[in-house]
Parts: C-alpha cells; sequence; structure tokens
C-alpha cells in the first residue's frame, strides 16, 4: 500500500468517511468504464445484451450526476492533491490484490496475460477518468448519444433496400441485427473476449470496492460495522459451505464447488498479507480507535476428514487506515458475492478455451476450514450494551463460526483419542448426539453414512437390510417347534390323560405369536417375502430409527441434505423442508419427527430471522449440493423454499414439550416475498414442521 499514514488517517469516523468518498469514486469510474465498453460492444457487435448493460449503467450515471454538469447530485465533496494520491493509491493496490487472487485461482499464459492486460488498462483508465470525473461523465454520456445516431443512421441505409412492407419491417429488422452481430475471424474473438473478460473484470472490481462505500442510507455511521466470512465443512457429502455477512448486513451462503475453490484461494492470498503485516500497525487496547481482523484457518485431510496440526490463527487491531485498507481489500475477495463471480469468471474462461484451444488450468486449492471476522472499535463498544435479538445472532457469533468452521481447542483433530470417543459414545447411548459440535457430528454422520451405503432407497421407503433379526425370529421358532414335538415324542403315553399332540400344538402356537410379534415391533407393515429374505421397508423416520438405532436428528440431516440426490418422496406432518412430495397420502416415507435448528443447518437449509410484511418470522438460505450464492438482503426480496411466518406463537411437539415447535409455509415457484430487515441467524434449539 503505497503512501504514508497520514495521508489516509485514523480509524475513525472521518476516516472511514473518506475512505467510502474514494471508493465511490472508484465505483463511479468503474460504471464509466462499463458504459464505454457496453456503447462500443452494443455499436460494433450489436447484442441485445449490449443495450440491456448500457442502459442499466446509463440509469445508474444518470441517478448519481447532472446529465449537464456532471457533478455529483447532493454532493459537497471537495477534490484536493492528497485525495487524488489517496485514490490512486487504492486503485493500485486494489487491482494489485485482484490479479494475485486471480492467479491464486487458474492459470493459462493466454487468458491470464490478457486479463492482467484488462486491469491494467482499467487501473490506468479509472486513475485518468478519477482526476476529472465530472467532465468523465458528461463525455460518456455524449459517446453514448453519437453512437445511437450512428446506429440509427446505419439502420435508415439498411433501411433502403429492404423489399417488404413498412408493417413488415420489423421481422426483417430482426433478422438484419441477427447477421450484423456475426463477426468473422478476429473481430468476433475480441469482442467476446472483451464481453467476457472485460465486463467480468469489472464486475470483481466493483464487488471488492463495494466494501469501502456504504450503499445502505440509514446505516448508523461509516465505522459502526461488523463483517464475516467462514468455510465450514459437510460431514455428508464432503462438501465445502461458504456463509458470509457483509457490510451491509446481508447474509449469503453457497455449497457450490467453485465458490469455495475461488474463495479459498482468496484466503490463500489473505494469510500472505494479513501475516505481513506491519507490527507497528498492531494497535494495542488502549487505541481509542480501531479496526480489528481476526482469522482462524485448519487444514483438512482429504481422505480421512482429520484436521490437520498445523492450525494458524490470529487477531490484529489496525490503528491506521493505510493498514486498515491493506487488510480489507484482500478480505472482501474471499466474500461469497466476490467468490461467486470469480467462479463465473473461471467457468466462461474454461468454456471458451474449450473451443479455441487455450488451455486454462485450475489451481489445485487445499481442503480447508476457516473463518474471518472485520470488526471496528466502536461496533465492539456498544456489543455487550446490546439488547440481544431473542434466537438471533450476526454469523461471528453463531456456532458455525466458533464449532464447525474450527476445531474446539479439546478437540485436536485426532479421532482416535479415548476420552474422544468414549464420549461420543457416552453421549450416543443418551441420545444427546447435537450436530452443533464438529467432532461429534462428524462421528455420527459418518456412521449414519456407513449404514445409508447399506440401504436399498426407492421412492416409497428405506430397505434395511436386517437378516441377524428376521432369520434369529425364524430360528427361535423353528427351535421352538422343535422342542415341542421332542417334548411330544418323549413324554407319549407315559403320562396318563395328557395328549402329546396338544404340547406341540401349543408350540405352534406361540411360535405363530412370537413371529408376528417379531414382525409387528418394528415396522407397521413387513411383507412375508421382504421377511424370509431378511429385508425390512420402513415407511418412517421412526421405522427406520426403530429398527437400525440411527439418532432421528442425524437421520433427518442425512436425508435432508441428500434430498435433491434421492428419488426419495416424502409425506407427513414435518416434511415441509424436503422438496420430493408424495401426490398419495398413503404413498412416499413418513417424516413423522420435526427437524431442529442444527438438523436443519446440518441438511443444507440456514435459518435466517428476518423482519417482513408479515411481521418477525424465519427464511432459510439453500446449501444443497451444487447450490449457488444466494443471499437475503435488507429491502430486498427472498423466493426461496419455505418460510415460518409466525415465530411469536410457538407449538409444542407430544413427544417433546420442552422444545417450541415452528410451523413452516411452503410459498410457490416465481414467488417472492419482501425482507425489510435481516435480524441475523436463528440458532435457537427449536423444532421445525
Amino acid at each position: 500500500m503505497q503512501g504514508h499514514d497520514d495521508l489516509f488517517g485514523a480509524p475513525t469516523q472521518e476516516g472511514y468517511l473518506q475512505l467510502h468518498q474514494i471508493g465511490r469514486k472508484f465505483i463511479h469510474t468503474l460504471h464509466i468504464c462499463l458504459h464505454d465498453a457496453a456503447v462500443t460492444q452494443a455499436e460494433s457487435y450489436n447484442n441485445e445484451a449490449d443495450y440491456e448493460r448500457c442502459a442499466d449503467v446509463r440509469s445508474k450515471l444518470l441517478r448519481d450526476f447532472d446529465p449537464m454538469t456532471g457533478q455529483e447530485r447532493y454532493s459537497t465533496e471537495t477534490d484536493d492533491e492528497n485525495k487524488r494520491k489517496y485514490y490512486h493509491a487504492l486503485v493500485n493496490y486494489t487491482t494489485s490484490i485482484l490479479v494475485k487472487v486471480i492467479l491464486q485461482t487458474a492459470r493459462g499464459d493466454y487468458w491470464m496475460n490478457s486479463i492482467v492486460a484488462i486491469v491494467a488498462r482499467l487501473a490506468a483508465k479509472a486513475k485518468i477518468l478519477g482526476n476529472d470525473l465530472p467532465q468523465a461523465v458528461i463525455q460518456t454520456l455524449q459517446k453514448a448519444n453519437d453512437a445511437r445516431i450512428r446506429i440509427n443512421q446505419q439502420e435508415e441505409r439498411y433501411a433502403q433496400y429492404t423489399l417488404k412492407k413498412p408493417e413488415q419491417y420489423l421481422e426483417e429488422k430482426r433478422k438484419l441485427q441477427a447477421t450484423l452481430g456475426s463477426r468473422a475471424g478476429q473481430a468476433s474473438k475480441y469482442f467476446i473476449q472483451m464481453g467476457v473478460l472485460y465486463n467480468a473484470v469489472i464486475g470483481l472490481l466493483r464487488e471488492a470496492t463495494t466494501g469501502f462505500a456504504i450503499s445502505n442510507p440509514l446505516a448508523s455511521g461509516t465505522d459502526d460495522f461488523e463483517c464475516s466470512v467462514a468455510i465450514y465443512e459437510s460431514f455428508v457429502t464432503n462438501e465445502q459451505i461458504i456463509i458470509c455477512q457483509q457490510r451491509d448486513g446481508s447474509i449469503g451462503a453457497a455449497s457450490e464447488a467453485g465458490i469455495t475453490r475461488a474463495s479459498t484461494a482468496g484466503f490463500e492470498v489473505c494469510r500472505k498479507i494479513w501475516g505481513g503485516l506491519d507490527r507497528t500497525s498492531r494497535g494495542d487496547s488502549k487505541q481509542v480507535a480501531w479496526t480489528s481482523i481476526q482469522w482462524k484457518w485448519s487444514q483438512v485431510n482429504e481422505e480421512t476428514g482429520a484436521l490437520l496440526p498445523d492450525n494458524w490463527q490470529d487477531t490484529v487491531k489496525l490503528s491506521s487506515m493505510k493498514s486498515v485498507i491493506a487488510a480489507t481489500v484482500p478480505y472482501a475477495m474471499i466474500s461469497g458475492t466476490f467468490a461467486s463471480q470469480l467462479h463465473t469468471l473461471v467457468e466462461l474462461i474454461r468454456f471458451a478455451s474449450a473451443e479455441d484451444g487455450s488451455p486454462l488450468f485450475l489451481v489445485k486449492q487445499p481442503k480447508v476450514i476457516c473463518t474471518a471476522i472485520l470488526r471496528t472499535s466502536k461496533y465492539e463498544s456498544r456489543r455487550p450494551d446490546q439488547v440481544r435479538d431473542d434466537g438471533a445472532c450476526p454469523v461471528s457469533e453463531s456456532f458455525l463460526i466458533h464449532k464447525r468452521a474450527f476445531a474446539n481447542a479439546v478437540h485436536t483433530g485426532d479421532l482416535s483419542t479415548p476420552t474422544l470417543i468414549k464420549t461420543i459414545m457416552k453421549n450416543s447411548m443418551k441420545g444427546n448426539i447435537t450436530l452443533r459440535d464438529r467432532e461429534q457430528s462428524k462421528e455420527a454422520l459418518n456412521d449414519g453414512m456407513k449404514m445409508l451405503n447399506s440401504w436399498v432407497i426407492d421412492d416409497d421407503a428405506i430397505i434395511v437390510p436386517y437378516r441377524r433379526y428376521a432369520w434369529g425370529s425364524i430360528g427361535l421358532a423353528v427351535l421352538l417347534v422343535c422342542c415341542g414335538l421332542a417334548v411330544g415324542f418323549s413324554v407319549g403315553d407315559r403320562i396318563p390323560g395328557v395328549d402329546p399332540s396338544n404340547i406341540s400344538a401349543y408350540c405352534w402356537v406361540v411360535t405363530a405369536f412370537l413371529v408376528l410379534m417379531a414382525k409387528a415391533v418394528r415396522v407397521e407393515s413387513w411383507p412375508w417375502s421382504s421377511f424370509l429374505r431378511g429385508n425390512v421397508p420402513c415407511r418412517s423416520v421412526s421405522e427406520v430409527v426403530a429398527v437400525t438405532g440411527v439418532h432421528p436428528q442425524v437421520l433427518l440431516a442425512i436425508l435432508l441434505r441428500l434430498d435433491n440426490r434421492m428419488h426419495l418422496r416424502t409425506r407427513g406432518p414435518f416434511n415441509t423442508l424436503f422438496r420430493r412430495k408424495s401426490p398419495d397420502a398413503q404413498g412416499g416415507l413418513s417424516i413423522d419427527v420435526p427437524i431442529k435448528t442444527a438438523t436443519a443447518i446440518e441438511g443444507g437449509f440456514i435459518p435466517i430471522k428476518v423482519l417482513s410484511d408479515w411481521g418477525t418470522g424465519l427464511v432459510f438460505i439453500n446449501t444443497h449440493s451444487w447450490a449457488s450464492y444466494n443471499s437475503i438482503t435488507d429491502s430486498g426480496t427472498y423466493g426461496g423454499h419455505a418460510i415460518c411466518p409466525d415465530i411469536d406463537h410457538p407449538y409444542y411437539w407430544a413427544a417433546d414439550e420442552q422444545t417450541p415447535c415452528f410451523r413452516l409455509s411452503n410459498i410457490k415457484e416465481d414467488t417472492e416475498v419482501f425482507i425489510s430487515r435481516v435480524l441475523g441467524v436463528f440458532e435457537q434449539d427449536y423444532y421445525f414442521y
């Protein structure tokens, strides 16, 4: 980071306000760059997407600037030499970190050289535009006006050659535009690459800079915020899951491998930068204003799933805005939104490289669980005095960060320690399995997956091999019958008045009763053919639990996580979170056990407490297999799978009257609900149905 500490100031409200102004300036210049590129592409390549992009960016420019003078609306900011130096230093540092993150993600001479060249051109253009932003706004809007005139003149020239009537011209015009979009040779390659790379790089830079500028007009202050990000693992599918809370309060998550890979690559860059921060910039506890960055990192053995011994964690309090920027820029590049855009860029390049023969190689990333929390001193000072919202907490205080994204101090990653195994076995025997603790949930879910791999799962039932029980019951029945026959033959006529055949008949009756009891005590319906083969079809969760002994919440977590991978259909009073529901009231697996909060999270549904048009309720972020990044924001809409519109009047399940139970509701496809405010992650141990 270039420049003296005095140029950037201290991490106070004034320092963050100045960073906000410089960040907005950078975002405006990126909008201008994107607008210029869209105008050029629309005029030269004639793609409908370019017209839409140009209109979208132009609306943002007209919203923020006066098109006649180029001045920003309602702004009293002044520009001077120090602010220009500040701005140039921010542009240089952000673009250099972006290149490091991209190179940590993928390699390939042709594509990486093109990306580096685009970043360099954007950095140079952004610095030039920033020297006179009003004039740059006027010029880019005038450029769009000139391009519109040329496009209309071109269409008029083409119109004189038409052979159709005026009312038929529109159809020919569409065909003409389609042919104009077809370019040959290097021209086509240039515009395609410009559309793929240039726009994507601008999007990455905008996402990396958004954290500097406050987007919420009702925010409490420029220096009063906290944001966090964590990567944890699913023990059912061995996927990595990323969850993050942005500065504006939005919470999002994803489980797509490319997104977590991109975030892991950014974390590798962060490790090097944060570990190399100047020790003089690490303020002491007596510092009046500071910003802290806390991170934890543990590598996971991909074969065994055990944590490797070299954990890495630290907490740094930064007392200058220069060091804050040095730590915040790479932090912004591990967020879910940035990682999602970087993953999209990589996939677009991989698709294009398959056609032109320019290979792109992904850099292998280690499997890790990690956390990072960015917090200001003002936010920290009011945390103890806050009245914590009942049931909701920020991501930084959830068990996903403290117990799942990093190992507990007593657990060193060695699953063979006798103390840990005895504790897990003891809790399992008492029915106290919790999916909140990393090691305990890992052991329980691994055992559950081993059992699941021996089952046969069809559309309506789970078929469990139960040969020892079935054949043992048959063997006991045969033994009783043989004993009855043996008693009858041995007694013979030695006891006057006793018919030995009655003893045999009595044994037959007892045997039949015991076999029928053996068939009915575990499951409701067990066909004789399946009973004789030693397979038991379970048509409810409670039947699977009775047959296998698996903990019901462990089974529900596995079924929820694998819901989009199996053909199993569900029914019953507690199956709202399942997607494949049986149309037949008697068909499918009955979900007759309610789902706990930690079970829903492990199964791929993270409950978020929100304030919406129906009042205070819950919505769920989907983190199923291959789920792309989806987030819930203030003043946004939610189009997910299930909601809980009423948490002020809980019910109670008859089997557990101590734990409240919330009723869920499915929402129709293509239906969205409005979210006024995001309150936090809901992690109280409640039931859902």
